[in-house]
């Protein structure tokens, strides 16, 4: 497992302020934080984790299995396609995008965007199981089509279905 942990400041009043905002995002996201924190330390118990970094505010965490969620401050990502929705090297970048909506819902997060999406990976593996083939439309609703576009995720690295 490899960490990569990156900050700087240019003065000690943007360190204070940075550090202010860090520690006010972190409360507006705490149930997501305290779940994050229980799968980040699940996952390095399981050796399920190639890379940890901190980057654009988060701590990314790569993953060596299939799986992806982002829990406040961090997005685990995997780029391992599976049989029931496409996954690719965009990955990173889609989970990044549901991210800016666990900052914009705080403590809604989970049940707004969680439950939807939640609902759309039960979908995927009935869809699987019923027709054999993995669904296509994963990421054609809500709220899996704003996090592309609120992450950037590059749909042209995306395997097709």
């Amino acid at each position: 497992m490899e960490i990569n942990l990156t900050r700087s400041c240019y003065s000690r009043d943007q360190c204070m302020a940075s550090t202010l905002n860090r520690m006010l995002l972190f409360g507006w996201e705490l149930p997501q934080n305290v779940v994050g924190t229980l799968v980040l330390v699940v996952q390095a118990m399981r050796g399920n984790v190639i890379v940890i970094s901190f980057q654009q505010e988060r701590v990314f965490v790569e993953l060596r299995s299939i799986g992806a969620i982002s829990l406040g401050l961090f997005v685990f990502f995997t780029c391992k396609d599976n049989p029931f929705v496409p996954v690719g090297r965009e990955n990173r970048d889609h989970e990044f995008g549901h991210s800016f909506q666990s900052r914009a819902l705080g403590p809604l997060y989970l049940p707004v965007i969680g439950t939807a999406s939640e609902a759309r990976v039960v979908y995927a593996f009935a869809y699987r199981y019923v027709t054999g083939r993995r669904w296509s439309g994963y990421y054609d609703g809500f709220p899996e089509r704003q996090a592309d576009e609120l992450g950037g995720a590059d749909l042209t690295l995306r395997p097709s279905p």
